[in-house]
């Protein structure tokens, strides 16, 4: 016989949306039990940074009621918290005693975070799977100031939600979208959000290293409006449905977008440099295998190809579900495949609840 498995949801929020996902595990069957999107008004949070505590508690609270499928009854949640003020990275210690580790970790955050320790919460696991080297330990640090995650912790509560464990957002995509959660080849995953893009290095069994990259959908969207001049909504239906066609009826919206995406381009390419100048695939594997594409702005028409032909790397768009449904699966969710890309944190999140279950 076998029971369901309730778990705590994954909560995702951003500058400009709160989504939610919940899965429900029956036996080694996993299904989308519940999802749902709550767009948050400019100035309610800006650059991660909450703004007006009372409005955003109101529209988690209706995120959650609302929320598509089963009735959410648990009060339990997995938590991202913004990237962008985020420090994570692995870093190399020599081989010392594990009672150590910790004081050693706090040496490493002090030379490279401006910020006091007493002011940071900090966490780091010792990654023993892969470590190739007898003379050292890898380790993986993840930190973030006090200001920008009390007060989440608080509107979360104020909420009636109890969140189980905060991620920083490249974990929770890297878990979604990384099958099994291995790769034997270092991967770059690319989330492109509605006001802001994140970069990750992903290998062997863990976020290796990850940055910031100046694009979003909404520049984009605001290209296309100003120099075709057209509205918003106009500008956004162009972006998706002509995209980086470059044919001569439609080279007028290639051309809107063209600084930033070539922008874009430079800024992977620098970044590929840097990783593969560094020391920091530190199981050998410096070379990059391929880049996974997510967020909202995958959904770029032609945006992988684009980016393939320049960068001579293959580039796809990451599916959400590779941990989620098996190939045999009959049950496909309610939400579509490119719905489904602006999902791939929170989905992420949801397979992180159902471990803490």
């Amino acid at each position: 016989m076998f029971f369901s498995k309730s778990s705590a949801f994954g909560l995702d929020i951003s500058d400009l949306s709160i989504k939610i996902a919940l899965l429900k595990q029956t036996g080694k069957h996993i299904q989308l039990a519940s999802f749902g999107r709550q767009d948050i008004p400019e100035n309610v949070i800006e650059s991660g940074v909450i703004k007006k505590e009372e409005e955003l508690i109101s529209l988690m609270k209706k995120a959650v009621s609302e929320a598509k499928g089963q009735k959410i009854k648990t009060e339990f949640c997995v938590v991202s918290l913004p990237e962008t003020e985020s420090y994570i990275r692995v870093i190399q210690l020599p081989k010392i005693k594990q009672e150590e580790i910790p004081e050693a970790i706090k040496w490493e955050l002090e030379a490279n975070i401006p910020v006091p320790l007493d002011e940071l919460y900090f966490d780091w696991q010792e990654i023993t799977r892969t470590s190739s080297q007898k003379n050292h330990l890898n380790v993986l640090i993840g930190a973030l100031p006090k200001t920008l995650v009390d007060p989440y912790f608080n509107v979360i509560k104020k909420a009636g939600l109890s969140p189980l464990a905060f991620e920083i957002e490249s974990v929770a995509t890297a878990r979604a979208l990384i099958k099994e959660e291995v790769s034997a080849e270092s991967v770059i995953i690319i989330d492109l959000g509605g006001k802001k893009t994140t970069l990750a290095v992903f290998g062997d069994d863990t976020i290796l290293f990850t940055t910031g990259l100046p694009i979003s959908s909404t520049e984009l969207i605001y290209d296309i409006a100003k120099n075709l001049k057209v509205d918003k909504e106009k500008a956004r239906d162009m972006k998706f449905k002509i995209g980086l066609d470059e044919s001569k009826e439609d080279e007028k919206i290639y051309r809107a977008m063209e600084p930033r995406i070539l922008g874009l381009v430079e800024e992977i390419k620098k970044y590929i440099d840097y990783f593969q100048a560094s020391r920091i695939g530190y199981s050998g594997k410096q070379s990059i295998s391929k880049i996974l594409l997510c967020g909202g702005g995958a959904n770029l028409k032609g945006l992988p190809a684009f980016l393939s032909s320049r960068l001579k790397i293959g580039v796809s768009v990451g599916n959400p579900w590779v941990n989620i449904f098996d190939s045999t699966s009959a049950e496909l969710p309610e939400i579509t495949f490119d719905d489904s890309l602006s999902y791939t944190t929170a989905l992420g999140l949801a397979l992180r609840g159902l471990e803490e279950a």
